[in-house]
């Protein structure tokens, strides 16, 4: 599958190098006598579409990273008479990454992302900020890190460097924000809904909570939880019959109760992950981010919140590694995990996108086996991986003398892979978002305006909860 994979990014990058001629060759000046229209199409779009048979979003994507290409590799065309030769044009911002992926060393697919990302609809962020968060950005990828990933990432480390756009896209998201319902011939009532990323990651993990034993959330083994978990998870139904139950059971409890009334065991929460500096910044111009979905959010919602349910501090040390908050209990403590999840964001085994609260802290030294409840010692795992390690033989073993989010290795079992070569797992948490855009401050980054900025305290990361 692995060589099947790379085939394909050999050919994605063929196509793309072929997309760059045909776009170079049908520019706007040239008019009827371009490439394309020449050989008789519309446009270089679906030229592309009829040379690979592909469908039209295909020959878009394709056309799209041609143009990348194109726009990389400025060509010098003679002036008109009478004029200067004025060079070969200045490149673009992802001119340096349009090398690497023409080189082979990022694939297609994750230069897209990383384009689109860090790319936005504002020209305040200068190019020069632009590809040196690309290069950031890079420089921690993972192996394994799908697009999704890469993009978010650039996304997030373009919200550092235009830091007014934070408030602005909140605005446009809550502006989309909707519900609608209608009712079929039948009868059925259908329910289609769209949520800003605050209120959405409240209702999702409202139901994440009330559905976690069966989709995959931490394992519940006490008293009566125990037995509400094994009755959900032998339930008959489908998970979507359930979650509409438990939808409307929601809405009538609501209805009927009094509004501070707890409806489950625990409360739903969103949880919200800021660095102290972004906290004290002379602009108010601090930015958060939603753990588990890594959205960012501005200084107004971080205020917001922060007067609704204050803040809960977690020191971390000058390698990004939480200190030690306790070591003398056989589990980890909810300050530890508080720690842990700020900075590993989720299932430290990579492809996987477990959140946080799906997840149960791993002892990478067995307790039995003389190991310790330290902070550095837990990684997090979702249900699913936490067993398939200890099912199969597998462990997690921590290099010293690496930085802490390098430090750790996924050991295969001899059963899987004879010389057990270890597979760096991947850390996603908020800490990685603010190391994207390390040293490329939001005044430096902007062209046009300059701020003064003020020194800021150390930047050990802060993490609040919002309770539903």
């Amino acid at each position: 599958m692995s060589v099947a994979a790379s085939l394909r990014h050999e050919v994605d990058r063929a196509l793309a190098c072929g997309a760059a001629e045909i776009n170079q060759r049908s520019r706007r000046e040239l008019g009827g006598a371009g490439l394309a229209k020449t050989e008789g199409h519309l446009n270089p779009q679906s030229m592309i579409a009829a040379l690979t048979g592909s469908t039209k979003a295909d020959a878009r994507k394709i056309d799209n990273l041609g143009k990348s290409v194109m726009q990389a590799s400025p060509v010098r065309f003679a002036p008109p008479a009478g004029q200067a030769d004025a060079g070969v044009p200045q490149g673009p911002w992802f001119a340096s990454i349009t090398e690497r992926m023409q080189s082979g060393e990022i694939s297609p697919d994750r230069f897209e992302a990383l384009r689109a990302g860090l790319g936005g609809k504002a020209d305040d962020v200068s190019p020069e900020a632009l590809a040196a968060a690309a290069d950031r950005i890079l420089e921690y990828l993972h192996p394994l890190d799908a697009p999704e990933l890469v993009y978010r990432d650039a996304r997030n480390a373009r919200a550092l460097l235009d830091r007014e756009s934070v408030a602005e896209n909140e605005r446009e998201m809550q502006a989309r924000q909707e519900a609608k319902i209608w009712t079929d011939r039948d009868g059925m009532v259908h329910l289609r809904a769209s949520f800003a990323p605050e209120d959405g990651a409240w209702f999702k993990n409202t139901l994440d909570l009330l559905l976690g034993p069966r989709i995959g959330g931490p394992r519940l083994v006490h008293g009566k939880a125990a037995t509400m978990a094994k009755a959900l998870e032998d339930d008959p139904r489908t998970t979507e019959q359930i979650r509409a139950s438990v939808l409307v059971a929601l809405l009538k409890a609501g209805a009927l109760v009094d509004e501070n009334a707890l409806l489950a065991q625990k409360r739903p929460t969103v949880q919200v992950v800021v660095r102290a500096d972004e906290l004290t910044r002379p602009n108010s111009d601090g930015v958060a981010f939603i753990e588990g979905t890594g959205i960012p959010v501005s200084m107004k919602t971080i205020d917001r919140l922060v007067c609704d349910t204050g803040i809960v501090p977690v020191i971390v040390d000058s390698a990004g590694a939480p200190l030690d908050l306790g070591r003398e209990v056989r589990l980890f403590t909810a300050k530890q995990r508080l720690a842990i999840a700020s900075l590993q964001g989720g299932c430290v085994v990579a492809g996987c996108n477990a959140p946080p609260s799906f997840c149960e802290v791993h002892h990478i030294d067995p307790w039995s086996e003389g190991g310790k409840t330290d902070v550095e010692d837990g990684v997090l795992l979702c249900r699913f991986h936490h067993m398939h390690l200890h099912n199969h033989g597998h462990r997690i073993a921590r290099i010293a003398g690496e930085r802490y989010k390098d430090s750790y290795r996924w050991v295969p079992s001899a059963e899987v892979d004879p010389l057990r070569s270890p597979i760096r797992v991947r850390f996603r948490g908020v800490a990685l978002h603010y190391a994207h855009a390390s040293g490329i401050g939001s005044a430096s980054a902007r062209t046009k305006r300059n701020r003064p900025r003020k020194p800021s305290p150390s930047a050990g990361t802060v993490r609040f909860t919002r309770r539903g």
